[in-house]
């Protein structure tokens, strides 16, 4: 059997990011969101979102009751980099790798769903995984965020260097427009 771990939603502006395990052969899946809040500027810099990513796929290999004798495929992000040193550590045959087919698209769907639960309205899907869809995605979403970005705004990966400017420059242009 072969499991495989892959994540959603990385790039995304909004949101978590999702991390799913499946078992290839069965679909089995768990899937679950690492919280927006592990974005903001000080867990971002503490980069405490790979401890909830490696927890997230641990409580995956108990639900699925992976074994050691299974191959392991995990995605080359770098949020995995902790859940590879657990793997390696607790004995897995595991190989890095780019994750396709029924896990990435199951990923995608289960986070399409998370974000439409977060509010956002038809947000577009990555099918093919190309760089097109990516950037249609980014955009639509921050049009959505610019649409009212002091209500959005704890939806944001604040830590990102983007936000940290986007809102600062939202701040000093309110206050310049706001004598």
């Amino acid at each position: 059997m072969t499991i495989q771990i892959d994540d959603q939603g990385w790039g995304m502006p909004v949101g978590g990011v999702g991390i799913i395990v499946v078992r290839k052969e069965t679909d089995d899946i768990h899937y679950d969101i690492v919280p927006i809040e592990l974005f903001d500027l000080t867990n971002f810099k503490k980069k405490t979102y790979m401890d909830s990513a490696r927890g997230i796929v641990e409580r995956g290999f108990i639900k699925l009751k992976v074994t050691k004798e299974e191959e392991i495929e995990i995605c080359s992000g770098c949020i995995h980099d902790k859940t590879a040193k657990w793997l390696k550590d607790e004995g897995y045959n595991f190989k890095v790798m780019k994750i396709d087919g029924s896990a990435q698209l199951k990923g995608e769907m289960l986070f399409i769903e998370y974000l439409r639960s977060l509010g956002v309205p038809n947000p577009p899907a990555i099918v093919e995984e190309t760089m097109d869809e990516y950037k249609a995605q980014f955009f639509y979403i921050m049009d959505w965020v610019r649409k009212d970005p002091d209500e959005r705004k704890p939806l944001c990966k604040t830590g990102w260097k983007y936000f940290i400017k986007f809102f600062n420059n939202k701040n000093n242009n309110s206050k310049r427009s706001h004598p």
